[in-house]
This record gives structure tokens, sequence and C-alpha cells, in this order.
């Protein structure tokens, strides 16, 4: 074969690999971007969903807790409130009487404490209560000017577990909680004179009371409260027992 003829050749061998190479280009290429285009459309959906998601969170908190649609207001109203009290305790009544000499009575005083209450719901608590007077002994009845109608210093301790209810209305402030309560325990009286018996009772009490709960601050609270505390008090040296009123006027600071 002369040099043309192989050139010829070789020329056309060339043109025809440059065919073949073409053509698997043409080929492969469309199959490749069909494969491809899939994948990256499925990335942008899922950008978008999630730049939605990240731009509604109230949606998102909703879906990923169920039934949480309500405000978190009823955990507010729950949980522990403690308040120191001090007011003045108005015995009605005399604790004994004795016609033939005198009777005792325990005069007017100031009457001190706390209350621990746990709020069980928004509507209902369970409270722990302790007061204590430091009281005195009066005597009523003096017959014939005898000797002085203030027989010597009294201890008045009274504890008590109330059952406390707030009184919830749709038109009362959120800063003003009336509540009622009721509850009982034991008061101690403790006296010992030289004008009479020892006194050293512990007598069954039963309370109830009402009152008012004014918040100052997200935390700090005014409590204003009557309370009648109704105790069974044993007469010394006999079989005989004396029901008695004790009202308890009381204002106070608290915490919750």
């Amino acid at each position: 074969m002369t040099r043309s003829g192989r050139r010829g050749a070789l020329s056309c061998s060339v043109q025809r690999s440059e065919q073949r190479s073409g053509e698997t280009c043409a080929a492969t290429t469309p199959r490749h971007r069909r494969t491809r285009s899939p994948g990256r459309l499925a990335r942008l959906a899922g950008a978008l969903l999630l730049a939605v998601w990240l731009g509604t969170p109230s949606l998102a908190g909703q879906m990923m807790v169920p039934g949480s649609g309500e405000p978190s207001g009823d955990s507010e109203m729950t949980g522990v409130d403690f308040f120191a009290l001090v007011g003045v305790l108005q015995p009605l009544g005399n604790l004994t009487d004795n016609p033939n000499t005198y009777g005792t009575t325990i005069p007017p005083d100031v009457l001190a404490g706390g209350e621990l209450t746990i709020w069980l719901s928004k509507a209902f608590g369970v409270g722990f209560m302790g007061l204590y007077a430091p009281a005195s002994l009066g005597r009523t009845g003096v017959r014939f000017g005898q000797g002085s109608a203030n027989l010597g210093d009294l201890s008045y301790m009274a504890g008590a577990v109330n059952l406390t209810v707030r009184i919830m209305s749709a038109g009362s402030a959120g800063a003003l909680e009336p509540y009622l309560s009721i509850g009982g325990g034991v008061r101690r009286l403790g006296f010992s004179g030289p004008s009479v018996p020892k006194i050293d009772s512990m007598d069954p009490l039963g309370t109830i009371a009402g009152g008012v709960r004014i918040a100052l601050s997200s935390k700090l609270w005014l409590r204003g409260e009557v309370r009648d505390i109704i105790s069974l008090y044993d007469l010394n040296g006999t079989a005989d027992s004396r029901l008695q009123n004790d009202i308890g006027i009381t204002i106070g600071f608290g915490i919750r």
C-alpha cells in the first residue's frame, strides 16, 4: 500500500473513532442528568420544608406536643406558698365560770404565726398552720375587790391542717384571690400560778376562715384573714367540757 493510501485509511479510522466517542457521550449525558435531577429536587423540597418549620414555631410546638394548645396558667397556680402572719386574738366568752368566786378569761392579745400551703390544683390547697399568742389569764366576776384581775401569763398555741378553696370567678382579677378555709387540729393552753390551779390542756379544735390574697408582684403577696378557732376545753378537775370560740384577725406577707 502506498503512503497516501495508508494516510487515508488512518484518517478514516480516526474519524470513525471520534464519531463513536461522540455518540457515546451523547448517549450517556442525558442518562446522567436524569439520574441527578430528582436528588436536587428532593434537597430543595427539604430545605423549603425546614424553612417553613422554623418560621412557624407555634405550629411545630403543637405538632410535637399534642394537646398543648392551652396556656401554662394552671401551672402558675399550683406549687407552694408561705405566709408569715400577725394580728389580734379575741376569745369570745370566759374560759371558766364560777358564780361563787370568780371565773377566768383570756383577754385580747397579739397573735402571730404562719401557714405553708401546698396547692394541688388551681382551686384546692392543703395548708399547715401554727399560731402563738403570749396571752394572759384574767379573772371575771371579782367580788369584794379580791386582788388583781390579772392572774399571770398564759401560753396559747394552736396548730391545724386546713383545706383551702380558691373562689374562682370569670370576672375576678388575676391579682385578687378570695378563699375559704376549713380544718382541724389541737389547741394548747399552759398556765402555772399561785392563785388558780395549774392549766395544761390539749384540746381538739376545728377552724373556719375567709380571706383574700392580693398580688403585689409575681412572687410577693399580701393576705388578710378572719378565722374562728373552735375548741372544746376540758375543765380542770371536772368531767365537763366547754365549747369556745377564739377569733383571729391577721394580715401577712407571703411568697409563692
